[in-house]
């Protein structure tokens, strides 16, 4: 069978257990970013900095949005607070992305032709980690943004204030909560997690430390 064959897109669907528009928005970015990288009137559009805003757009508009199952102690108050109605629990609580959306687009875009170019199903397993999500309160979201920056001060590039790992830490995230295991939530140190729950990958680590770090 041809390894591009529309059965082989359903088989990496069902084997990454994510809906097959989930699937979709992945592949419209793995082409995407294929064709910018082999451009008719630029070649390689990644060497040319104005693009790479809008090339790490095309990849963060094409992720989704997986829960992760964790929530952080601040928000999971707010959803359990009997004072507060629906419409407040909504107003003062997000989902945000672990990864910084477009810094991790940046890794992948850059390593596109080394990892990614002839393997979607290594692409799929990139566009889950960087849609997978944590229940936090607006508050810490906003702090969490505020960790990646791209203005004059770094010419226009996308930058990290902040190591990814380090990024909830920074932000006064911990601790999380665990709803998938079923964590008993109490005050104990035990039912707790404290530290970043999240593999991230060697390539990723070393990306980040010569390419996004300020």
């Amino acid at each position: 069978m041809n390894k591009y064959h529309k059965d082989e897109f359903y088989k990496i669907c069902s084997e990454f257990d994510i809906t097959i528009k989930q699937c979709h928005g992945f592949l419209t970015s793995w082409n995407g970013i294929r064709a910018n990288l082999n451009d008719r009137y630029f070649g390689n559009r990644w060497e040319h900095l104005d693009s790479r805003r809008s090339l790490t757009r095309i990849f963060y508009e094409c992720l989704s949005n997986m829960p992760s199952g964790f929530i952080t102690k601040a928000a999971h108050d707010i959803l359990e607070d009997p004072l507060l109605d629906a419409r407040e629990k909504t107003k003062l609580t997000t989902a945000d992305h672990v990864m910084s959306g477009q810094a991790y687009g940046c890794f992948c875009i850059a390593n596109y032709e080394e990892l990614f170019e002839n393997n979607f199903r290594a692409w799929v397993k990139e566009c889950i980690t960087a849609s997978t999500t944590v229940i936090c309160t607006v508050e810490q979201n906003i702090r969490c943004k505020s960790f990646t920056i791209n203005d004059k001060t770094t010419g226009g590039i996308l930058r990290l204030r902040v190591p990814t790992e380090s990024r909830y830490e920074a932000a006064g995230m911990y601790p999380l909560f665990d709803t998938v295991n079923d964590v008993k939530v109490r005050e104990s140190a035990g039912d707790w997690i404290f530290n970043f729950p999240f593999e991230l990958s060697d390539k990723f680590l070393d990306y980040q430390k010569t390419d996004l770090l300020i």
